[in-house]
């Protein structure tokens, strides 16, 4: 009998996911504008200016974006194709602000999330070259 309670003693202590986790139901925390932007500008540097310029840009963005995630009226297929459209709008309003090596340097952040973790693991981290 102990072999047969195992499973949910292990189960019960496994902690729960933080409310800002997208759960199996694939619904995600509506997205703050003040984090995107703070990524940003983590990610290009933006000067005061440039920041001045994007965060209508980013609000509007999250915004508009959360607007079409609580819209229950709209498919999942229509929910997509209005946030693909929106996005690209997005990317490009937004490198209209940059310059050509903040743009480089935001599409290689862009794409940072998609790499191979192994990748990742293989490559010396920065911080390890200083020493």
């Amino acid at each position: 009998m102990a072999v047969a309670s195992y499973p949910s003693i292990t189960q019960a202590a496994k902690p729960s996911p933080s409310p800002s986790v997208a759960t199996t139901t694939g619904k995600q925390a509506p997205e703050s504008a003040d984090q995107r932007l703070a990524d940003l500008k983590k990610q290009v540097n933006l000067t005061k200016a440039q920041e001045a310029k994007v965060k209508p840009i980013v609000e509007k963005y999250v915004s508009d974006r959360n607007a079409i995630n609580a819209d229950t009226k709209l498919s999942k297929t229509d929910k997509n194709s209005k946030k693909d459209a929106q996005r690209k709008q997005y990317n490009s309003d937004i490198n209209a602000v940059l310059t050509p090596d903040q743009q480089q340097k935001w599409a290689a952040a862009k794409k940072e999330p998609f790499q191979p973790k192994q990748a990742a693991a293989a490559s010396p981290s920065p911080s390890a070259k200083k020493k």
